[in-house]
């Protein structure tokens, strides 16, 4: 219950000031099986009421996924004209984080990562 209610605190709004403190322990992709992480750190920041992280110094804000009820949570991310990451957390803090990019030869390259997800300090 502690979770649910922490999570229900996560929905970025105009006086939400926490972000999102995720570890992801399993990583698939197409190219290899799943494999087993002692875990990759991943933060997503608030600011301007979206969940936000930084890659090459800049910010890459989220939009929010509306379809899902609260409080699972779900947002997508534009990372460059050609790579996109969805990210989608459950009420409970189970969370899994996709990275999608066309690649020059007109291929898609996927990698998931799967794991939690907590509210930031």
């Amino acid at each position: 219950m502690r979770a649910l209610v922490c999570l229900l605190a996560l929905v970025p709004g105009p006086a939400l000031a926490v972000g999102l403190e995720c570890t992801f322990t399993t990583i698939c992709s197409p190219l290899t099986d799943c494999q087993t992480h002692p875990g990759v750190p991943f933060r997503f920041d608030v600011v301007s009421g979206a969940f936000t992280f930084f890659a090459e110094d800049r910010p890459v804000f989220g939009t929010r996924l509306t379809h899902l009820t609260p409080p699972a949570y779900g947002a997508i991310f534009q990372t460059s004209p050609d790579s996109t990451i969805l990210l989608t957390v459950t009420g409970t803090g189970d969370a899994v984080m996709t990275q999608q990019d066309l690649t020059s030869g007109g291929g898609v390259r996927s990698i998931s990562y799967f794991g939690i997800c907590e509210p930031g300090a």
